[in-house]
C-alpha cells in the first residue's frame, strides 16, 4: 500500500465531491476549481486507488485565494498526512500570483493555521469579492473563524519595481 499526493484533474471531480459531501461540507464550485485541488490517494494491492483526502484553492478577483475544504479520512497516520498535505498546499499557493489567502475553519484548528502564518480576521474586513464568493457564502450562517495569510511575491518581474532597461 502506498500514498500519493498529487494535483487533481477533471477526472477526479467526482472523488473530490464525494470526499467533501461525506465530511458534511458543500461541493459547490469544485467543477470550476478542480484543477487547483490537491488529492491524496491510497493505492491498494492490485493497483486500485482510493481518494482519501483533498484540499483546494479558489481564485477570487484574480488576486485573492480561498482555501477550499481540507478533508482527510480518518485512519493510520491521518495527522501526518494532513500536515504534509497542508505543507504542499501552502507551497503550491506560493507559486500562484495572489496577495492573500483566506480560509474559514472551526475554532479547534485555529492554532494550527496560526502556526503556519495565518492571522485571524473579522469577516467584515474580508474583501467584498471574497465575502461574496459561493464558498464563503455557504458558511455565512455557521460559527467559523476567518483567517488570512499575506503573500509577498518573490517572482520577477515585480510590477511595482521600475525596470532597469527603460
Amino acid at each position: 500500500m502506498s500514498i500519493v499526493i498529487r494535483k487533481a484533474s477533471q477526472a477526479d471531480r467526482t472523488s473530490i465531491q464525494r470526499l467533501l459531501l461525506e465530511a458534511g461540507l458543500h461541493a459547490q464550485g469544485v467543477d470550476q476549481a478542480v484543477d487547483r485541488f490537491l488529492l491524496i490517494e491510497q493505492e491498494e494491492e492490485g493497483g486500485h486507488k482510493t481518494a482519501i483526502g483533498t484540499i483546494g484553492l479558489e481564485i477570487v478577483a484574480g488576486k485573492y485565494g480561498l482555501m477550499r475544504s481540507l478533508v482527510i479520512k480518518n485512519g493510520p497516520g491521518t495527522a501526518q498526512l494532513g500536515a504534509e498535505l497542508l505543507r504542499l498546499f501552502v507551497a503550491y499557493v506560493e507559486t500562484m500570483e495572489i496577495e492573500q489567502l483566506y480560509l474559514l475553519t472551526q475554532s479547534t484548528t485555529v492554532p494550527l493555521f496560526i502556526h503556519i502564518g495565518f492571522s485571524t480576521i473579522e469577516r467584515e474586513r474580508v474583501p467584498h469579492a471574497v465575502a461574496q464568493s459561493p464558498h464563503f457564502l455557504a458558511y455565512s450562517q455557521q460559527d467559523v473563524v476567518c483567517l488570512v495569510k499575506n503573500y509577498t511575491s518573490t517572482s520577477y518581474p515585480q510590477h511595482h519595481v521600475d525596470s532597469v532597461n527603460k
